[in-house]
């Protein structure tokens, strides 16, 4: 059932993207974006409390994060939402830590994620539903502040991957002494 949760997350994203290039509503790919972010939080929440923690379930998980926050970059741009230089950057950088991750997985390594990396998906989350919800409220110009937000998550994206990159560097030494 957990799983199937996690899952769901995924699907979403790409029913938020489809919808979202479809055009015909800015309110469903919003509160479906919403609740597909609602299930990250519950599933592992449900997981520790049933005590149905599996290793396919923390593999699962940042797949289906991934999957939903890619695809929704990449509609957003496509739909002129989110500047280029932003979603590519970002789905990029996701590819290579996935590339990463599989890799050290196969290795027998752990790769925990770090500190940028976990700052980043929060803003992230935040910067793609301000993109998403792109209506007037409280007379704030809102694609201005996704956009803003975009930038800082892009940022912390970049800290990310540099910071993998060195751990990944000191790794590969350590084993070639």
């Amino acid at each position: 059932m957990v799983n199937a949760l996690t899952l769901s997350r995924g699907i979403l994203g790409v029913l938020v993207a489809w919808l979202l290039v479809d055009g015909r509503s800015d309110a469903a790919p919003f509160c479906l974006f919403i609740v597909a972010i609602l299930t990250d939080l519950v599933d592992g929440w449900l997981a520790r409390r049933l005590g149905a923690t599996t290793a396919l379930g923390a593999s699962l998980d940042p797949l289906a994060d991934k999957v939903l926050t890619d695809v929704c970059w990449l509609a957003l741009w496509w739909v002129r939402r989110a500047p280029g230089y932003i979603a590519l950057v970002i789905v990029v950088r996701d590819v290579l830590v996935a590339v990463a991750y599989s890799l050290a997985t196969l290795r027998g390594r752990r790769f925990e994620p770090n500190l940028p990396g976990r700052l980043m998906v929060s803003f992230e989350g935040v910067a793609l539903a301000v993109l998403l919800f792109h209506g007037p409220w409280l007379g704030v110009h809102w694609p201005s502040v996704g956009v803003a937000l975009g930038v800082i998550t892009l940022l912390l994206s970049l800290v990310s991957v540099a910071e993998y990159a060195s751990r990944g560097s000191v790794a590969l030494k350590s084993t070639h002494s």
